[in-house]
C-alpha cells in the first residue's frame, strides 16, 4: 500500500509542477518574453546548417594488418 500512495503522491507533484509552469508562462508580461528572446540562451541559433560529412574510411596501417594476419 505504501508503494501505491507514493506513486500517487509523485504523480500529483509532477502534475502540480507542470501546472505551475504553464500558469507562470501565461502570467509573464510580453516585455519579459521579448527581453528573454533577445538575451536568451539560444538566441539566433535557428536551425543548424546541414554539413555533408565525408564517407568514413578507416586508415589501417600495414603493421596493424600484419598483427591481424599473424594472430590466427
Amino acid at each position: 500500500m505504501d508503494l501505491v500512495s507514493l506513486a500517487l503522491f509523485s504523480v500529483a507533484v509532477v502534475g502540480l509542477g507542470a501546472a505551475a509552469t504553464a500558469i507562470f508562462a501565461k502570467w509573464l508580461p510580453k516585455s519579459a518574453i521579448e527581453q528573454a528572446a533577445v538575451h536568451g540562451r539560444f538566441v539566433g541559433l535557428g536551425e543548424a546548417p546541414v554539413v555533408k560529412q565525408p564517407a568514413y574510411r578507416p586508415q589501417v596501417r600495414k603493421e596493424v594488418m600484419n598483427v591481424v594476419r599473424t594472430s590466427n
